[in-house]
């Protein structure tokens, strides 16, 4: 079964992404970024599983791994952030009419 888990999650992070691309459609265009991260992700596993010679999870690729990963999360929390402020500002325009 070990041989099978970096296809797994190469799998899961698609669909993830794609069901990000179709959220970002309908809702918000931010979805775009989380589905274009999520298809790094699906990248980056298949990638493991393919090059057998390169371990993508060891040395300097890791460290690009966990800096992209960083980024975005640094991304996601200033985007939350926003609108939550945004959302309290609104709430804070009703109740003063």
């Amino acid at each position: 079964m070990d041989a099978y888990t970096g296809y797994i999650y190469s799998a899961v992070w698609l669909i993830i992404a794609v069901y990000l691309f179709f959220t970002a459609i309908k809702h918000s265009r931010f979805f775009f970024f989380l589905s274009g991260f999520f298809l790094y992700l699906s990248g980056w596993y298949l990638l493991d599983e393919i090059l057998t010679d390169v371990d993508m999870f060891s040395g300097v690729y890791n460290l690009i791994f966990r800096g992209v990963a960083v980024v975005v999360l640094i991304v996601c929390t200033v985007v939350y952030v926003r609108y939550k402020r945004d959302i309290a500002e609104r709430d804070g325009e009703n109740t003063h009419k």
